[in-house]
């Protein structure tokens, strides 16, 4: 872990003579094209496992192996798929596996709100407005309004980013596919294969500039070793080196894959490759800083949501960078494959690979927050708070200026190394039936039996600012923050070591899968299923703020899932489908039910029905879909439900603390105007005379009791509640203050070392998809893809039953809208008000999405080659994503707290419709005998820069690339 406060410009660069040495072995971009196999290549019979390309042309693909681990034609398999070719990701300039899915509808790549996401996944914690997408192995999307980081490499799970240069096709699977792949896919997968070794010689080289100083060389290299060998070589690489529009950000990276096949015998294929990569980025802290909910005048919610951001004088929010150039994660990449495909007899083959992966992160962050009335006082200073809804020109929310502010933050260092082993082993039988008979008792029988082994060992460190310590910084000094120097020139704080945390996952996967075709052929049948073993430990040592250590392993968890299809063919050019398929995912996490038991795994369940096209001899040709996901077990968290494991005492009297829930004039004004309270003077002093409500000294600090298990104690809280739930007067106190004194419920929480109990909620996700290409002539390429998707929280979840119904004033009661009875009277939230598992979730977000999808989504994309007359040579493409209104704050937080109006209803903030449009122009042309092109790439022509919610849109940006082929 680096410690250094300021890093120079050149660090860790590959060198100039290194580049040219890499130039000139060859090279090409991810979108090269691969030759025609030689004659040679010819006579080899593909093994089952390998995904027939022949009949690929241009943007259109024809089989697919990610839908049953088997090549199969795409309109054969009961399943959506969508396969981005290597000449598509050529021609919208993607240099990575993100870019190369930018137009593939339902796939969102940049997401900032997620239901059921509880955690903040980049750099500056909350001051980052991403959502889950954030995530630092930069392989997590949301496919039909499901999180998924189940981004896969020819199969096996690959949680790390990768450089397109060694993409040879992406193959998309929308809905769960628990079937092959096991464990954490809802919404669907991408699978991309790596560009194979060829025994025909071939080498490219490609060098690119742009803007935002983007520089990129790339090389792809391939060949036979001798005539006669079988053994074919590649050789493909990239380094880069760019900005982005937001100030001192800088992304440096680079990647080399080697990869070799060898064929001893027709009948036997061995595959070895190997990747490694670095990536260096600096400055990718926040911007700019939402304000604290203690801020006067400025409403929000715990997660700090609809907060504002802080306006700094002269500066623009779009590109301004606060955090300073010293935040930085370098991360580093490897990955090994060996793959064995063997005929072991007739119509029977198998297949045996061995995958191991490595990803470490070392980081630096900088966090914190604005308070108010802390910190020296020659910091402090006023500031002006922009509410998020304001800033995208709606007003639930009023701008408000916060005086006597400071800027309070603390710096961490952080590394994980994440390394994981895979293993299959398959087996495919074929069994063709009645061959020599009647053309309608033919059958094709095809059995997959497989085995899939997975461990994941993740090791974290964490190093930070020690506790109850902080650095601050005058909130209106728009210098940055470095490193190692507070906002008045006096050194940090000191960093402390936090935590080592070691974590361990293993997933053994046993599956059998039938594939057949029957009715000469016209209908295609896909079933199987699939059995799961997963299980998981965690160690911990805590080093500050006191030293502990504990390791925990979870029960082995054993789960079924199925998945059953089939395809109709209804005309040679046309097909129905129908898919139902399962997902799952364990609760590796250890979360637990308000029994303190451990929750179960979240399962999906998914329905499917399709037509697949190929209309005017493939010059039309598509797929469109319906479907319906539906979860359940979700966890939710809700901080102030009931649980059973807790510390409320039967023996004792109900006690509370009662000093932030008293009249203003019993508490000194200390309570900050309790409005209730102050209404309910007569029974307070009442309760104070029959020596109900008292004042007692606990553990040094005196403060004031009420016993209601006391008639007159009742009373009070009894008149406070009900003056709460009739004139709402202002904020009505905190009753929930837990101290050695007290036994009212709260303890139940068992904050500390206690632990965080959840409901599981419903929910689905529902809509149609549909993706076509069109190719009328061999020039024109046009592909459309459209989503649309529906998410809504079918059932917010079930309350356990209190055993102690006479607390009648315990934090699930409290007749607040933001939490306890939200706002609703006591019987519509309990249909029984003595048995809260009677809970009826209202307000709680049934019928809401609590997620940023958008209802509608559409790309396209249309590419023109010249291929005779004045522009021979040139080709231009233009297409573009439009998506509806996304719903960026839906009002309930992941610590389940509510953010209401005035009236008490929920906010939800929506953003703007969004039109980005691109443009592609490329020239090839002859460069000594040699082929070679130019070629530009221009996205987001609008140079749209708006606001959308809470991220602004990048600006335009331009590419220019220059290939020679050798």
């Amino acid at each position: 872990m680096r410690h250094t406060p300021i890093r120079g410009a050149g660090r860790r660069r590959l060198p100039i003579a290194s580049l040219l040495c890499l130039f000139t072995v060859g090279a090409a971009t991810s979108g090269a094209q691969e030759t025609a196999p030689s004659s040679d290549e010819s006579v080899v019979e593909l093994s089952p496992f390998e995904v027939s390309t022949q009949d690929d042309r241009g943007y259109r693909a024809t089989n697919t192996i990610s839908g049953s681990r088997l090549d199969t034609p795409i309109k054969d398999i009961p399943m959506p798929i969508e396969v981005i070719t290597d000449e598509f990701i050529r021609d919208v300039g993607a240099s990575d596996l993100r870019a190369s899915l930018r137009y593939s509808a339902g796939i969102i790549l940049q997401s900032q709100n997620d239901q059921g996401s509880n955690a903040f996944y980049g750099a500056g914690g909350v001051h980052n407005p991403e959502g889950a997408t954030a995530n630092k192995t930069q392989s997590s999307f949301k496919i039909r309004g499901y999180i998924t980081d189940v981004v896969l490499r020819d199969g096996y799970r690959r949680q790390s980013a990768t450089d397109s240069i060694n993409i040879g096709r992406i193959e998309v699977i929308r809905g769960p596919a628990a079937l092959l792949y096991g464990i954490g896919n809802f919404g669907g997968i991408v699978n991309y294969l790596p560009k194979e070794p060829s025994n025909q010689q071939s080498a490219t080289v490609y060098a690119t500039l742009g803007s935002h100083d983007f520089k990129r060389t790339a090389f792809d290299v391939t060949g036979p070793f001798g005539a006669d060998s079988g053994v074919a070589y590649r050789l493909s690489g990239a380094w880069q080196d760019t900005g982005n529009h937001t100030e001192l950000y800088n992304e440096n990276h680079w990647f080399i894959s080697p990869s070799f096949s060898y064929r001893p015998t027709s009948k036997t294929r061995i595959v070895f490759d190997f990747e490694l990569g670095k990536q260096f980025e600096d400055a990718l802290g926040f911007q700019t800083v939402r304000a604290r909910s203690d801020i006067d005048g400025v409403g929000q919610a715990d997660r700090l949501q609809s907060s504002g951001f802080v306006q700094f004088a002269g500066k623009d929010n779009r590109t301004f960078r606060w955090s300073g150039p010293d935040t930085y994660r370098d991360s580093e990449q490897s990955n090994m494959r060996i793959q064995l495909t063997q005929e072991l007899a007739r119509n029977l083959h198998l297949l045996a690979g061995y995958n191991r992966s490595r990803v470490t992160f070392d980081a630096r962050d900088v966090n914190g927050s604005m308070r108010q009335n802390i910190g020296p006082v020659g910091l402090r200073d006023t500031i002006t708070v922009i509410p998020i809804d304001v800033a995208n020109g709606s007003s639930e929310f009023s701008q408000a200026e916060s005086p006597n502010t400071i800027f309070e933050y603390l710096w961490t260092d952080s590394t994980e190394d994440a390394r994981r082993q895979q293993a299959r082993v398959e087996l495919n039988y074929s069994l063709n039936l009645f061959e020599d008979g009647n053309k309608w008792l033919r059958m094709e029988n095809s059995f997959l039996a497989g085995r899939s082994y997975e461990n994941a060992d993740t090791i974290t460190t964490l190093n930070r600012t020690a506790n109850n310590t902080f650095n601050y910084k005058r909130p209106t000094d728009t210098s940055y923050i470095r490193f190692g120097t507070q906002g008045d020139g006096s050194a940090d704080m000191p960093m402390v070591d936090i935590n080592h945390i070691d974590s361990s996952a293993r997933n053994i996967g046993d599956y059998l899968v039938y594939q057949g075709k029957l009715l000469d052929g016209r209908l295609t049948i896909v079933a199987g299923a699939r059995r799961d073993e997963n299980d998981n430990s965690v160690a911990t040592q805590v080093f500050h703020p006191t030293a502990s250590s504990s390791s925990v392993r979870r029960p082995t968890q054993s789960d079924t899932t199925t998945q059953y299809g089939a395809t109709l063919e209804i005309l040679p050019q046309l097909s129905v489908y129908a898919l139902s398929a399962g997902g799952i995912q364990p609760n590796f996490s250890g979360l637990r039910g308000p029994a303190g038991n451990p929750l179960g795994p979240v399962e999906a369940d998914s329905t499917e029905v399709g037509i697949k096209f190929d209309l005017m001899e493939g010059k039309i040709s598509g797929t469109v879909s319906a479907f319906k996901i539906k979860r359940t077990g979700v966890p939710f968290g809700q901080w102030w439900m009931p649980t059973l494991k807790g510390t409320f005492d039967t023996s004792r009297p109900i006690i509370y603390n009662v000093g932030n829930f008293s009249p203003s004039s019993a508490a000194g004004g200390s309570n900050g105007g309790n409005g209730a309270a102050d209404a309910a003077i007569a029974e307070w002093n009442a309760g104070v005379t029959a020596g109900s409500i008292y004042q007692r000294d606990v553990g040094g600090t005196v403060g004031w009791y009420v016993n209601a298990s006391d008639t007159a104690g009742a009373a009070y809280l009894d008149r406070v509640f009900e003056l709460t739930k009739t004139t709402m007067p202002g904020w009505p106190g905190w009753l929930y203050t837990a101290d050695a004194h007290t036994n009212n419920g709260w303890e139940d929480r068992g904050d500390g070392n206690g632990y965080q109990s959840f409901v599981q909620q419903e929910d689905e996700s529902k809509g149609w998809d549909a993706q076509v290409l069109f190719t009328p002539t061999d020039n024109l390429q046009i592909l459309l893809t459209y989503a649309h998707t529906k998410r809504v929280i079918t059932n917010p979840g079930k309350f356990i039953q209190y055993p102690h119904p006479e607390n009648r004033w315990a934090i699930w009661y409290f007749p607040d809208s933001n939490w306890g009875l939200t706002g609703y009277a006591l019987d519509e939230v309990y249909t029984d008000p003595a048995d809260t598992s009677t809970w009826t979730g209202i307000g709680w977000g049934a019928g809401q999405s609590r997620d940023d999808t958008p209802k509608h989504a559409v790309s396209a994309w249309a590419n023109y080659q010249f291929r005779s007359g004045p522009l021979e040579g040139f080709s231009f493409g233009i297409g573009g994503q439009w998506e509806s209104e996304r719903e960026y704050f839906s009002g309930i937080t992941v610590a389940g707290q509510k953010q209401t109006d005035g009236n008490g209803n929920i906010i939800r903030l929506m953003h703007d419709p969004r039109l980005s449009l691109d443009v592609m122009a490329r020239y090839q042309f002859k460069l000594r005998d040699q082929d070679a092109h130019l070629q530009l790439n221009v996205t987001n022509v609008l140079d749209d820069k708006d606001l959308y919610g809470l991220i602004y849109a990048p600006g335009m940006n331009a590419r220019l690339e220059f290939a020679y082929k050798f």
